[in-house]
């Protein structure tokens, strides 16, 4: 497993392209079933672009193919406004624990993004969905210390992991600019631009009464109603008839019987 990986493969881009301008915008679309899919597009600035020689070399330098690997879907990097260098990737989530691994894979398990919870409702009258997400840029962080891994190749190469972590969260810091929008089902958005140094525990919620569906079903309880009636009324009147009949009967009978021989 890289280290691009265990870092999260945002920050490990942010890391590569130390000193540019990086910005990741995460959206977070759920469905009624509660499944959905993590998209992140990232943007990188025309000095980072010119640094790693274009396009180019923007795909051969920027590790991803442990994404690939546990099924991301990732276009290729193609030009954006003022020289700038864009790629997107995405992954469908059936659950939310599954958008949980998602996000790790995204930014590491202590990233900007943390703890994601999916929340449905669903009742006679009413549906309610939320989305609910901490978004932490107080100090991003590629995590290197608790890489044991990677930290014992560092002191053997002369680096202190500690120092340089650092150094890099120092870096990320200024970096990285990170905006979050959440689509629920019914067409509601919202987004979030995360300002520098800040965290916040993010909710989008939306729902409610659905009056439609009210409205549905006393149209439908109306009608029944009626029909109800209509068939009450037709049986009461079939019985009206039926004894007038039957009174009409007796009445013949009886004249019958009073006409003399």
């Amino acid at each position: 497993m890289t280290h691009v990986r265990r870092a999260g493969a945002v920050v490990g881009i942010v890391v590569l392209l130390a000193g540019c301008r990086v910005d990741a915008r995460f959206d977070i679309t759920t469905r009624d079933d509660g499944s959905g899919t993590l998209r992140v597009t990232i943007t990188v600035d025309a000095d980072a672009v010119q640094q790693l020689g274009g396009s180019t070399g923007l795909a051969q330098t920027v590790p991803l193919d442990d994404l690939r690997t546990v099924g991301w879907t990732i276009s290729p990097w193609t030009r954006a406004t003022r020289g700038s260098q864009t790629i997107t990737l995405s992954h469908p989530f059936v659950d939310q624990g599954d958008l949980v691994r998602r996000v790790v894979d995204l930014t590491g398990p202590r990233g900007v993004l943390q703890n994601p919870t999916v929340t449905r409702e669903r009742g006679w009258f009413s549906s309610r969905d939320a989305v609910s997400v901490v978004v932490d840029v107080r100090s991003p962080s590629v995590d290197i210390v608790h890489d044991a891994p990677l930290a014992a190749r560092l002191r053997a190469a002369g680096f202190d992991p500690a120092l340089l972590e650092r150094q890099l969260a120092a870096q990320l810091k200024s970096a990285l600019h990170v905006s979050v929008v959440v689509h629920l089902p019914g067409g509601h958005t919202e987004s979030y631009d995360a300002v520098p140094g800040s965290i916040k525990a993010l909710r989008v919620v939306h729902g409610g009464t659905d009056w439609d569906r009210v409205s549905r079903f006393v149209i439908g309880l109306m009608l029944a109603l009626l029909a109800a009636a209509f068939l009450l009324a037709a049986s009461v009147g079939a019985r009206r008839n039926r004894r007038r009949s039957a009174q009409r009967t007796g009445r013949e009978e009886l004249s019958d019987r009073a006409v003399p021989m």
